[in-house]
């Protein structure tokens, strides 16, 4: 299957010295501006296809040994890492409306990204609060 996938060549984006466009423009649409800690040396596009499921420790780290996760989707902390960083400014804030097991706010807090965070579910706040603390 990866057979299917050509190789590509390295990205020639540059990481933007104006710390006033860093600051003013916005997710993809951002000019010049590439994300913190990223680089994209090349190679099969299969490698944005694929991400392993969160492991046991990943999903249940800051729960009671007791009491592990039971949210169905709890996403990998290194992918939700990737993707703030990603779309998130420098000194920006997410907003997670489907907060869920609290991915999302672990890794803002690991990236140093402010974060808000929604969830209608009460036994899911009680995960995601765990996880993020």
């Amino acid at each position: 299957m990866v057979g299917l996938f050509p190789d590509t060549k390295p990205s020639n984006i540059r990481i933007s010295e104006d710390k006033d466009i860093q600051k003013s423009t916005f997710a993809l649409g951002r000019t010049g501006v590439t994300p913190r800690g990223i680089s994209d040396n090349g190679g099969s596009a299969s490698r944005f296809f694929y991400c392993a499921k969160a492991s046991k420790k990943d999903r249940n780290e800051g729960l009671p040994e007791d009491k592990p996760s039971t949210h169905p989707t709890v996403k990998p902390t290194a992918l939700m890492q990737y993707l703030v960083r990603l779309v998130t400014p420098v000194g920006g804030k997410v907003l997670d409306p489907f907060m869920g097991s609290g991915s999302t706010g672990k890794a803002c807090v690991l990236e140093g990204f402010d974060f808000v965070g929604i969830e209608r579910e009460e036994e899911y706040v009680k995960i995601a609060t765990a996880r993020i603390n």
